[in-house]
């Protein structure tokens, strides 16, 4: 994998999450949109969708649920806090009002008493503030994975005892110079996840010569064009690094391909220390890789 470029302005993701925020401020939530079906509005592919979507509207998509529903609460207010509990979806009146207050700051009878301050919140709770970042990232041209991979749905942070099951079931057939590289892929944010249902995968290239015994597969990973940032330092910590490349593409105005960011981890902790560990991320762009 060799850099290329710097990214340059393209294309525009803002309108396709506003169209998901359109449709979210005209559903009336007696069936809350799951993600597929707002990635499918979006037309994003569900692998980045929920990550866009946090990093163009610094909230998850149930935050953005759960903020509409408060708009609509406080213009409930001025007749009744119950009648504004049964608009913000809340069981009791109780829930609603300490949602309300650490929402707003507010507490319901300040709501309910003031027009003024009524009318601002609705405004305030209908949108939320956009997130930018003006980081650039290189432009890789990478050549094609064949990646022996292991399955996994649980927190991240104990995905080493996954890779150390990886590893005995390739190199108990193959010797440890066949290692070309430790990769991964990390396909949910544990900050909007439950760590228990986090799915992952883990794996290594041995250039597919690994025998596919007991749940082992191969991942092919298809060439072509990445966007590119290396993360430094605990390997557990790398959400903030995702979030800054795929801010980064979607500033610049790039289109991303149907397929998941992966990460190529470059050392060992187990050899390096935590501070000076390197991890590079890979995100797949839907362009002409001789563009």
């Amino acid at each position: 994998m060799t850099a290329q470029s710097q990214l340059t302005p393209s294309v525009d993701y803002a309108q396709r999450i506003e169209r998901v925020l359109k449709h979210l401020e005209a559903t009336d939530f007696t069936e809350v949109p799951d993600l597929d079906e707002m990635a499918g509005i979006a037309a994003l592919s569900p692998f980045h969708f929920h990550r866009i979507y946090r990093l163009m509207t610094g909230e998850t998509p149930a935050e953005t649920i759960r903020r509409i529903r408060l708009a609509r609460a406080t213009n409930a207010l001025e007749h009744s806090i119950g009648e504004a509990t049964q608009a913000a979806g809340y069981a009791t009146s109780q829930a609603f009002a300490r949602a309300l207050k650490s929402e707003t700051g507010h507490t319901a009878s300040e709501i309910r008493q003031s027009e003024s301050l009524r009318e601002g919140l609705s405004h305030q709770l209908r949108r939320p503030a956009s997130v930018q970042s003006p980081l650039a990232v290189e432009i890789v041209e990478a050549e094609p994975l064949m990646l022996t991979a292991l399955r996994n749905t649980g927190a991240y942070p104990e995905l080493n005892a996954v890779y150390q099951r990886l590893f005995d079931l390739v190199f108990s057939q193959l010797p440890i110079e066949e290692l070309g590289g430790l990769y991964g892929y990390q396909h949910d944010d544990p900050r909007c996840t439950p760590p228990e249902a986090c799915r992952a995968e883990v794996a290594v290239d041995v250039g597919g010569k690994a025998e596919l015994i007991e749940d082992l597969y191969h991942i092919d990973v298809p060439g072509g064009v990445y966007a590119r940032l290396r993360h430094y330092g605990d390997y557990d910590a790398v959400q903030p690094t995702m979030d800054a490349l795929y801010l980064a593409a979607i500033d610049a105005g790039y289109a991303l391909a149907d397929q998941p960011l992966h990460l190529h981890f470059l050392d060992d902790p187990e050899e390096v220390a935590m501070a000076d560990l390197r991890c590079d991320l890979y995100l797949p762009l839907s362009i002409n890789p001789s563009a």
